[in-house]
C-alpha cells in the first residue's frame, strides 16, 4: 500500500512539474512518438540506401518537370495580372491634352511689351 501512494504522489510531482514547463501529458506523448519516428527513419535510411537512391532517381525527373509546370503557370498568371493592371490603369486616367506650349517668342511676351516694340 505504501508504496502505491509513492508511485502516485511521483505520477502527481511529475505531470506538476510537466505542467509548470508548460508540457501536457498529450504534448510530452507527441514529443516522445515524434523523436522515436525520427530514429526508426534514419536507421530505415541507412538500412534502404541503395532503394532510396533508386527511388529518389525515379522521382526527380517528374520533379523537375512538375517545377517547371508551376514556374510556367506563375510567370503566365503574372503576366496576365499586369495587363489587366495595365488596362485598368489606362481607363481610370483622365485623357486631358498637354499644356499648349508657346511656338514663338512673341506669344510669351506681355501685351505691353509687345505693343513697345511696335511703335
Amino acid at each position: 500500500m505504501l508504496s502505491d501512494g509513492i508511485i502516485l504522489n511521483a505520477d502527481s510531482k511529475t505531470s506538476g512539474d510537466m505542467e509548470a514547463m508548460g508540457m501536457s501529458k498529450g504534448t510530452m506523448l507527441a514529443l516522445l512518438v515524434g523523436i522515436v519516428l525520427f530514429v526508426v527513419g534514419i536507421v530505415l535510411l541507412l538500412v534502404w540506401w541503395g532503394d532510396f537512391l533508386v527511388v529518389l532517381k525515379g522521382a526527380l525527373g517528374p520533379m523537375l518537370a512538375l517545377g517547371g509546370v508551376l514556374i510556367v503557370a506563375i510567370a503566365w498568371s503574372e503576366y496576365q495580372a499586369a495587363k489587366e493592371m495595365e488596362r485598368l490603369t489606362a481607363q481610370t486616367q483622365p485623357t486631358t491634352p498637354p499644356p499648349a506650349q508657346p511656338t514663338t517668342p512673341s506669344e510669351t511676351k506681355p501685351a505691353e511689351e509687345q505693343a513697345t516694340q511696335q511703335q
